[in-house]
């Protein structure tokens, strides 16, 4: 009996191989699932362009995976989501893809309601909803409810009317990503406390120029950067107020980098430290300008209209706003109409090219034209 006992058992060898052999259903679900993956990726290197790295990574674990949809599902939904948000070409498919790739595996009807109600309550032409959630794609995933909480708050909080809403949420998509009470609450409450010589308004006014402020971690960011603001241009609270008012974009940049612009504007300008201080605080704006892109090159032509590098140097440090305007799309085409119109070039005439608004300069300019036969070569 024995031996017969032992005669029927396996050898180790036997075992082994029919513990790990597959039943034949499931060979056949692992070659179709093998043709999915082989279809999808096909699809995705060849009609959307991404390369076999870009579709490698896509392969995650722990997310549902839209290389293992069934054959021709992955198009359809790729193919609904280009129409519903109107993409335009490939690379903006592609970022989708790339970032959100796991929405696609689980495309539901609850994509489509949360696109409808937030182009509805913002008010988003398509041009505007396609653009939100190419630069914040990670909104896709996004509960309506939440979302609808983050915009509530917003609008209560800063006293918003809908258009103000709708502005701000363009300009910082991703803040509807954001925890109203891990994140957007806590950062307001601790801006209004260390910036308390503004009142609520003028904090609303902050917010909306840079949505991004409120995104920024307070003891890593916000809270080095105004003490480092208060002790390098001796800041009482009240200054520092003032400064982040006129432009609070500037926070957005690290302190490394102010302090290389810092450096490029005192040894190109001659500053003091005192001088260098009075300069930033005119126009704080400026230390969002690139150095050789901007700063740089406005100099430069401030210094080719009048033929006189000291001249200049005193007019832009007199004016420092006269820095931070577009060569492109303002000083050079105004110089040119200046030319044009035989009007006097010196220091007053390039200090209103920046300064006067579009319709200050058309005035001015139309003024002088008319009145050339009385020998005006100035601008008023």
């Amino acid at each position: 009996m024995y031996a017969t006992a032992f005669q029927q058992q396996p050898s180790r060898q036997n075992h082994h191989a029919h513990k790990y052999r597959r039943h034949p259903s499931t060979a056949l679900f692992y070659a179709a699932k093998d043709e999915c993956i082989a279809a999808n990726k096909k699809y995705l290197s060849r009609r959307l362009g991404l390369t076999k790295d870009q579709v490698q990574r896509l392969q995650t674990d722990g997310l549902p995976n839209i290389l293992t949809l069934e054959d021709g599902v992955l198009e359809e939904r790729v193919d609904w989501l280009k129409k519903r948000l109107k993409l335009k070409n490939k690379s903006q498919i592609r970022k989708i893809v790339q970032h959100q790739p796991h929405v696609l595996a689980k495309l539901s009807s609850n994509l489509a309601q949360k696109i409808d109600y937030l182009q509805t309550r913002l008010r988003l032409n398509d041009d505007s909803l396609r653009k939100m959630f190419l630069e914040a794609p990670h909104l896709i995933p996004c509960s309506t409810e939440n979302m609808e909480e983050t915009l509530n708050w917003l609008q209560t909080r800063l006293r918003l009317d809908d258009r103000q809403l709708t502005k701000l949420i363009c300009r910082a998509p991703y803040t509807l990503g954001c925890s109203v009470s891990e994140n957007l609450e806590p950062t307001l409450d601790w801006i209004q406390r260390r910036l308390h010589t503004l009142d609520e308004f003028t904090i609303s006014r902050v917010v909306q120029k840079m949505p991004r402020i409120l995104h920024l971690n307070i003891e890593a960011n916000l809270e080095p950067k105004f003490d480092w603001l208060q002790h390098q241009f001796n800041l009482d609270d009240d200054a520092l107020g003032k400064m982040v008012q006129r432009s609070p974009t500037f926070l957005g940049l690290s302190i490394d980098t102010w302090e290389v612009k810092l450096d490029w504007i005192e040894r190109r300008l001659d500053l003091t430290d005192q001088d260098l201080s009075k300069f930033i605080l005119k126009a704080p704006s400026i230390l969002n300008c690139n150095i050789e892109s901007n700063l740089d090159l406005t100099l430069d032509f401030y210094i080719d209209a009048l033929g006189n590098e000291r001249e200049a140097v005193r007019l832009v440090t007199k004016n420092p706003s006269l820095l931070a305007y577009s060569l492109e799309k303002r000083l050079k085409p105004r110089l040119q109409e200046t030319r044009d119109a035989g009007i006097l070039i010196d220091a007053g005439c390039l200090r209103r090219i920046g300064q006067y608004t579009d319709d200050y300069w058309k005035m001015a300019l139309s003024f002088v034209r008319d009145h050339q036969e009385l020998g005006i070569i100035a601008l008023p």
